[in-house]
């Protein structure tokens, strides 16, 4: 059985930020085995009009405090469907963005800069898009959320290395901030 939490990232610095997910996480109960008596965890995290964020525990990868970051409502991949956006189905979307977008993007490229450095920040409707394999049009902001997650993933996964620094980076290497 999963169980489904509603969850609310508290704002401060990624210190903070971190910490506190990582003590969500140490309330959750422990499971008694495996398959049906594993504890499995769906954490809501976001809501962006159709669209939400949550997150998935336990993963595949076993890294402890690891989760995989999901897209409500939005599948990746033809031959291969999953809601969880790995970093390249990311730089996907927001490539697409840039590209057909030009006016807007600067403003997506600035919110990505905030969400790096743990800034408050209130999304709305822009108008850009990106297009999914079958050529439907999402928002971007649900990708901007997305990445929010996937950085906090990061930290959490890779804290005594540079965290979301790694994501941050291949995003600049790739032009998208």
């Amino acid at each position: 059985m999963t169980l489904i939490i509603n969850y609310s990232l508290p704002l401060g610095d990624r210190i903070s930020m971190r910490e506190n997910l990582i003590k969500t996480f140490l309330r959750e109960n422990p499971g008694t085995g495996i398959g049906n008596n594993a504890s499995r965890y769906h954490y809501n995290v976001e809501h962006f009009f159709d669209y939400g964020i949550f997150l998935k525990r336990p993963t595949q990868l076993n890294k402890g405090f690891d989760f995989t970051v999901n897209i409500d409502g939005l599948f990746f991949k033809k031959n291969r469907r999953y809601s969880n956006p790995s970093h390249q189905d990311i730089i996907d979307a927001l490539t697409d963005c840039r590209i057909n977008f030009p006016d807007i993007y600067p403003d997506i490229s600035h919110e990505l800069q905030q969400i790096y450095y743990c800034q408050n920040i209130i999304l709305v409707q822009s108008g850009a898009t990106f297009s999914d394999y079958e050529g439907n049009d999402h928002p971007i902001e649900i990708i901007l959320l997305a990445v929010k997650w996937l950085f906090m993933e990061q930290d959490c996964a890779y804290w005594n290395y540079s965290g979301r620094a790694m994501f941050y980076e291949v995003l600049q290497e790739n032009g998208l901030i």
